[in-house]
C-alpha cells in the first residue's frame, strides 16, 4: 500500500489551554509514539480532512516534520460528537520489512438470499484484527454474502485472507448472519395470554384453599 503524504510541524507547548488555542487556528495536535520518544506535533485539520476521509489503522501516513520521516498507522483519535471534527490523533510508527498488527475493515456485498426469503441479515463485525507487513494492510477485507440462506452465517474461520496477510481474530467470531424474522406479538394476544395465566394461578390457590380446608 502507498503511503499518503501529510506535512506537520513540531509542538512544544502542552496542556489543554495550547490545545485549545491550536484547534481553534485550525490544526490538530498529534503525538507519533514507536521506537524512540513521542513526538509531538500539529497537523492541519483541512489537509487531513482532504487527504483521509476517515481515521483508521489500515491507512499507512508518511508524515514530514521539517525535513523527518515518519511511516505511521493511526491508532487511535478523539473526535468531537455532534460535527465529527478530529481533536487529537495517535500514531504509530512502523518499520519497513517488519509486520505489524493493526485492525482493517469488513466490507460485505450482496444481498443474501435469506433476505429475499423473508430473513434478517445481522453484520455485528466491522472490523478484523490483522498481521502482515506494513505495504500487505489491504484497505478493507470484503466479503460475498449473497448466497446465506436463513439461519447460515459466516465465521472469521470462513474468510480466505489476502496473501500475505494473516487474521488474528476469533475463528468463532460471526461475521454476517442472516436469521428468522422475530414475529411481533399482538398486544390482545399478549393480554390474552396474561388473563389465561392470571386465571390459571387463581383457580389453583383456590384448590389449594378447599383442600386445606377439608383438613
Amino acid at each position: 500500500m502507498e503511503a499518503r503524504i501529510l506535512k506537520a510541524e513540531p509542538r512544544t507547548a502542552a496542556g489543554s489551554g495550547p490545545a485549545r488555542r491550536l484547534r481553534k487556528s485550525g490544526k490538530i495536535p498529534a503525538v507519533i509514539y514507536g521506537h524512540h520518544d513521542p513526538e509531538t506535533i500539529t497537523i492541519d485539520a483541512r489537509e487531513f480532512g482532504e487527504k483521509f476521509n476517515a481515521a483508521t489503522e489500515s491507512s499507512i501516513i508518511h508524515i514530514d516534520v521539517d525535513g523527518k520521516g515518519f511511516d505511521v498507522v493511526v491508532k487511535d483519535y478523539q473526535f468531537e460528537v455532534l460535527t465529527g471534527r478530529v481533536l487529537h490523533l495517535d500514531f504509530f510508527e512502523i518499520e519497513r520489512g517488519k509486520k505489524l498488527k493493526t485492525h482493517v475493515a469488513v466490507h460485505t456485498t450482496g444481498e443474501p438470499a435469506g433476505v429475499r426469503d423473508g430473513g434478517v441479515l445481522t453484520l455485528p463485525t466491522r472490523d478484523l484484527e490483522i498481521e502482515c507487513l506494513p505495504e500487505d494492510i489491504p484497505e478493507e477485507i470484503t466479503i460475498d454474502i449473497s448466497h446465506l440462506q436463513i439461519g447460515e452465517a459466516i465465521h472469521v474461520t470462513d474468510i480466505t485472507a489476502p496473501e500475505g496477510v494473516a487474521i488474528l481474530s476469533y475463528e468463532d467470531q460471526i461475521i454476517a448472519l442472516v436469521e428468522h424474522q422475530r414475529l411481533e406479538v399482538e398486544p390482545a394476544e399478549e393480554e390474552e395470554a396474561a388473563v389465561g395465566e392470571l386465571e390459571g394461578e387463581e383457580a389453583g390457590a383456590q384448590e389449594a384453599g378447599e383442600q386445606a380446608a377439608e383438613e
